[in-house]
């Protein structure tokens, strides 16, 4: 394998397929911030604007702004972020989930991940611009989201009559990608005590040592909960939790912990894969048990995406060849099925599980640039430097 020439497709893919979109399309310049539901032609089908879409953009931009500095990269992530800065609360500093395109607040946020997406964004925007006003936000948000994330654990804790709640992974992955960001602006201390509380709800509240299996949705205090959403296995949540980890786990030291996580990359790699049509369903049933939603056999772009980063990564920790060979099969699934060869670009984002595309919108609530950028970045990364 030609692990070079994939990665300089990745890189070109996004410049020339990916990237051109979002910078034709989705800017608002009116009112600032960025358009969040498109068609396939780009135009625009809805005004409103979802918050955790725009930290991730931000974010997003920045990334690709430091591996090609075009300012008109930087001119998009400064767009958000500052739309971000002005719009993304209330006049009691409480977080709007979703805005109108004039800004007003339609909804309020239901969990921290919005916050968390927006810290992303200003953080890595602070590292590169140094503007201490990207800083002060994004410290000041994300020490807020996790207080406020713990005042309501304790609070499902305390009250035994509130009714069943469970909490989802993909949640503790944007605060530890939100944490991550911020490790040059909290401060060692700080830094280090915050991601060691992360790790540890992470293996105590998630991770199920009977089956030794990540779970998607657990209690506040974690433990398996036999219901439809607690049996869930989320193999692109947890690919995505893995890649969250893999840096926290570097920095604190914790080898035989991304050694564990690894191992369990490569358990679903070899399990959670579509036999018949290829691609990862995006989720299975823990006790094998029939699903009672279509949505679990889609295959969506950015879990493929996410299990590509997280089979490389897990192969620079394990060594184990046979990453590679399923790393290779998710990437000749995702680069046969979801590139856009249309004269507008990008890419699909959801197939039916025969790998038909459902619906023709380029840009939803729940697709952006974010998954593509990320991943094809750090993918081409780590795939530059394999032997």
């Amino acid at each position: 394998m030609n692990f070079v020439a994939y990665a300089q497709q990745y890189h070109r893919d996004l410049l020339e397929r990916i990237v051109p979109f979002w910078l034709q399309h989705s800017l608002d310049s009116t009112f600032g911030g960025y358009w969040n539901v498109i068609s396939a032609k780009g135009e625009v089908v809805s005004t409103d604007k979802w918050l955790q879409w725009h930290g991730q953009q931000v974010w997003a931009f920045v990334q690709l702004y430091q591996y090609e500095p075009r300012q008109a990269f930087l001119d998009y992530a400064q767009h958000g972020a500052d739309f971000l800065l002005h719009y993304g609360t209330d006049a009691k500093d409480n977080w709007w989930a979703v805005v109108d395109g004039t800004g007003r607040g339609v909804e309020t946020v239901t969990d921290t991940r919005t916050e968390a997406a927006a810290v992303m964004g200003w953080a890595a925007l602070y590292d590169l611009t140094q503007e201490s006003s990207y800083a002060d936000a994004a410290k000041k948000t994300l020490l807020k989201a996790l207080k406020r994330r713990e005042k309501t654990f304790q609070k499902r804790t305390e009250d035994v009559l509130s009714g069943r709640y469970l909490k989802n992974i993909a949640e503790w992955s944007a605060l530890a990608k939100a944490l991550k960001a911020t490790e040059g602006i909290l401060g060692e201390k700080m830094f280090k005590d915050k991601a060691e509380q992360l790790l540890n709800e992470l293996m105590k509240h998630f991770w199920e040592g009977r089956a030794e299996i990540m779970l998607e949705n657990v209690g506040v205090e974690g433990g398996f909960s036999d219901c439809l959403g607690g049996r869930r296995i989320h193999a692109g949540r947890v690919f995505e939790a893995f890649n969250a980890t893999y840096d926290l786990t570097k920095t604190l030291n914790k080898r035989k912990l991304r050694q564990q996580l690894a191992k369990h990359v490569l358990l679903l790699a070899e399990t959670t894969w579509d036999e018949a049509y290829g691609g990862y369903f995006h989720w299975m049933d823990i006790k094998s048990r029939a699903v009672t939603e279509p949505e679990a056999y889609f295959k969506m772009a950015w879990v493929q995406l996410e299990a590509c980063t997280a089979m490389l990564n897990a192969y620079q920790v394990l060594q184990d060849r046979s990453l590679l060979r399923y790393w290779q099969r998710t990437n000749d699934y995702l680069w046969q099925h979801f590139p856009d060869n249309s004269p507008e670009g990008e890419w699909i984002g959801s197939l039916s599980r025969h790998g038909e595309p459902l619906f023709g919108l380029k840009v939803t609530p729940d697709k952006n640039a974010y998954y593509p950028i990320k991943n094809l970045l750090d993918s081409a990364r780590i795939l530059a430097t394999i032997k």
